[in-house]
């Protein structure tokens, strides 16, 4: 696999001593058969608090969304202080990363590799529906082909410049989207077989400490492209267009950073309990170059995480589209976390749905 002054692999899979904070998320589409489940499986570590200089802690968010009986199971589930060596930092020795979260909810993640083969990974994960108490399980391999995305088209962006070190001054970030999954799921007493190709994040460095709001797609498409378009600070609205960026990732192996253009479409979803926030089950997707318009729709309505204070929407979707001229479809994810008290819709001159779009 190539390697940039950004990110150099296989080392930067690792972990970074000095992070504030750092996340492996393996997300997307499995499929046993004609049945379908959207899963992720998210270990994080904020050594620092994240940044702001509190206690270490980490958390262990999962889930599962069972398609065809319409049931979405998750926890989020966090431990204070981070324990020592949740993840290993050495690429001389095998990679590994482990949370086992008790706050909250309960979940068990556990990602391990061996030191020649970091690409190479299996994944196990249990925990507890926080709603129905049942007991889901994942023991999956995930086996990377071909370079990563590289977010913003280099893997690197300078977020806090008052940082002392690079890791206090940069957001890192990566994506493997074309990994080969295989392994089972058990559901209660239920297990079966999945398959799929799915995609994992690793995201490192400095996230900042303040609530914003952000909303991203990401998609794997048939004709070999992934895409992964993101807003901060976004505030959707039905069908209001508002500006956003993508990092697209060619057959060639190379990313790039271009513009884009979101809609969300459809009547949103409100959130659960009293969190004041709708979500959009479709976004719409404009890119003018290449030209493309690409539209990602939830696979299952409910997929959110009802955290305690805040609430975000992560789930598995499927996108339909045109590509450059050419019919496509493919796997994607939608992720939307919106603070309620931005929820006012733009001013007249803010609006951006007179943007041009492609032809």
């Amino acid at each position: 696999m190539a390697s940039t002054p950004c990110i150099q692999l296989p080392q930067d899979q690792y972990a970074h001593v000095g992070a504030p904070s750092e996340w492996w998320w393996h997300i997307g589409t499995l499929r046993s058969g004609d049945r379908v489940f959207g899963f992720e499986i998210n270990a994080t570590g904020r050594p620092d608090g994240g940044g702001g200089g509190g206690p270490s802690y980490g958390f262990a968010q999962i889930m599962l969304s069972d398609v065809a009986n319409q049931v979405h199971y998750q926890t989020t589930s966090a431990v204070s202080p981070l324990p020592d060596g949740w993840a290993q930092s050495d690429p001389a020795k095998p990679w590994s990363v482990a949370i086992a979260g008790d706050l909250l909810g309960k979940g068990e993640i556990s990602m391990q590799a061996a030191a020649d083969n970091c690409y190479d990974m299996q994944v196990a994960a249990q925990f507890a529906d926080q709603a129905t108490g049942t007991i889901v399980r994942f023991d999956v391999r995930f086996v990377q082909s071909g370079p990563p995305l590289l977010v913003w088209g280099t893997g690197c962006n300078e977020v806090n410049p008052g940082g002392k070190t690079p890791l206090e001054q940069n957001n890192y970030y990566y994506s493997f989207t074309n990994l080969a999954a295989s392994g089972t799921v058990s559901i209660g007493g239920e297990t079966v077989a999945v398959e799929g190709t799915t995609w994992m994040d690793h995201e490192y460095g400095y996230f900042g400490t303040g609530q914003v709001n952000w909303v991203l797609q990401d998609m794997q498409l048939d004709n070999g492209y992934s895409l992964s378009s993101f807003a901060v600070n976004a505030v959707p609205w039905k069908d209001v267009a508002y500006a956003s960026k993508a990092t697209i990732l060619g057959p060639d192996g190379t990313s790039r950073f271009v513009d884009t253009v979101t809609t969300p479409r459809g009547d949103p979803r409100p959130s659960k309990g009293d969190k004041g926030v709708d979500y959009y089950l479709q976004m719409d997707v404009a890119i003018i170059d290449p030209p493309a318009t690409l539209s990602v729709v939830s696979i299952l309505a409910d997929q959110e995480f009802p955290i305690p204070g805040s609430a975000i929407y992560e789930g598995a979707a499927r996108v339909t589209g045109s590509f450059d001229g050419k019919l496509v479809t493919g796997t994607g994810w939608l992720e939307e976390k919106i603070k309620a008290a931005t929820l006012a819709l733009p001013a007249e001159a803010e609006l951006t749905a007179a943007m041009p779009v492609p032809a």
